[in-house]
């Protein structure tokens, strides 16, 4: 058991260092995770509901986070003309 930490934490020495010297290509990096992310978008019925009732903080927060989290991947992973 021990043997295998200590193999699996010598094959990140490298690609740990590049990265913290900005040896790295973060574009490459972006474009991975592009590939399976996709942005969460609410039902017109969802919508409705939210704006008809008066929903706890805790789904305010949620909704926010969501909206957030939308807003930095349309940033990231929009295409750069």
């Amino acid at each position: 058991m021990f043997l295998t930490g200590c193999s699996i934490a010598s094959e990140l020495v490298a690609p740990t260092a590049n990265f913290a010297l900005g040896l790295y290509d973060a574009n490459t990096y972006v474009s991975k995770d592009c590939m399976w992310y996709k942005t969460v978008v609410l039902t017109p019925e969802t919508k409705e509901w939210i704006s008809s009732n008066n929903p706890p903080d805790y789904l305010v927060r949620d909704l926010s986070a969501i909206a957030k989290n939308n807003d930095l991947a349309k940033e990231l992973c929009s295409e750069k003309k």
